[in-house]
């Protein structure tokens, strides 16, 4: 589930910067570190156009910041880190591509099997990688700090998530209901 989000913000994060549609709302230009969270810490927003080296920018600083990395730290651990999220771009773009080709709308059953096969195979691809690379991780820091990472990556991945929703007008209901959970009271003001 977490690699379907990580490829989901990626997809979405390339769609604003195609499509021009994350312009602040208040003709203000919008700051790399918007907001700050309950443990002020700053987070992730989004500037007017995405690019690649201000989020890896970003991402460095707010996962330094947060995992409490030493500069010596940071520098052992981010060039591992960046090679390991380059391989799994590569894979997923792979992916889509395969997608893309094998499950298009007059797709058979037997491409689109093909197409489910593919990913899941991608997925455990992904998977091993990450086994692969937590053990190179392991090497440059403690495990406190990588879990502190790892929390870190969460935590970014779902600002930027936030930040594209809200920069393109869309608002989760706070009492929309998922399925399988009990029916929510709600409360009524006349």
């Amino acid at each position: 589930m977490k690699k379907i989000f990580v490829l989901l913000i990626g997809c979405m994060l390339a769609s604003v910067s195609v499509h021009g549609q994350n312009q602040p709302q208040n003709n203000q230009p919008r700051q790399g570190w918007q907001r700050q969270n309950r443990n002020q810490q700053p987070v992730p927003n989004r500037n007017e156009q995405f690019s690649p080296v201000e989020y890896a920018r970003q991402q460095r600083e707010f996962f330094t910041k947060s995992a409490e990395l030493t500069q010596e730290e940071a520098d052992a651990f981010f060039p591992i880190y960046n090679e390991l999220q380059q391989k799994k771009r590569e894979l997923n773009r792979e992916t889509r591509r395969f997608m893309r080709e094998a499950a298009g709308p007059d797709a058979s059953d037997e491409q689109s099997l093909k197409a489910i096969d593919a990913q899941a195979e991608t997925n455990l691809k992904i998977a091993e990688l990450e086994k692969e690379y937590l053990q190179k991780f392991k090497e440059v820091l403690p495990a406190t700090k990588i879990l502190k990472v790892q929390n870190a990556e969460e935590q970014f991945n779902s600002q930027i998530l936030k930040d594209i929703q809200q920069s393109r007008g869309h608002q989760f209901q706070q009492n929309q209901q998922r399925p399988g959970q009990p029916q929510r009271p709600t409360s009524r003001v006349n």
